[in-house]
């Protein structure tokens, strides 16, 4: 079962060795969702991720026995929300963890912000990405 919270400054460690795990991991850790042949180098740090805190929006997050195993950003736009940082650590990957944060993700911006529409941004060369996202809607 997934135990969904919201980030705060406290969770800044965890939170960056999950979203550097999910999309640079190292050799033999690469889960789907990975763009180390894209990108080289760390996905983000800490300093990046308490800017993401500080600014509107959110941070949830998604915990499985006191691990941290999924993250998602959202952001109130003009008109829209902003979906971003979708995350699942990648021994966690492929169940439902994603589709869980994406639908929790898509309620809060609908709840919290009055919102019902979500944009997001993926990369030009992760096309089974993008097809994931098409086949929810984006």
């Amino acid at each position: 079962m997934l135990h969904l919270t919201t980030a705060t400054a406290a969770d800044l460690p965890a939170l960056c060795r999950l979203v550097n795990l999910a999309y640079r991991p190292g050799t033999g850790q690469a889960g789907w969702t990975h763009e180390s042949a894209l990108v080289s180098g760390e996905r983000t740090d800490p300093a990046q991720l308490a800017a993401v805190l500080a600014a509107p929006g959110q941070v949830l997050l998604g915990w499985q026995q006191q691990q941290l195993v999924a993250c998602v950003h959202i952001e109130p736009a003009e008109g829209y929300g902003y979906i971003g940082m979708l995350a699942v650590d990648p021994a966690c990957q492929a169940g439902g963890i994603g589709k869980t944060m994406l639908a929790h993700a898509e309620a809060t911006l609908i709840q919290q912000y009055r919102l019902p529409r979500a944009r997001m941004s993926v990369l030009a060369g992760r096309p089974e990405l993008r097809a994931y996202y098409l086949r929810r809607g984006y």
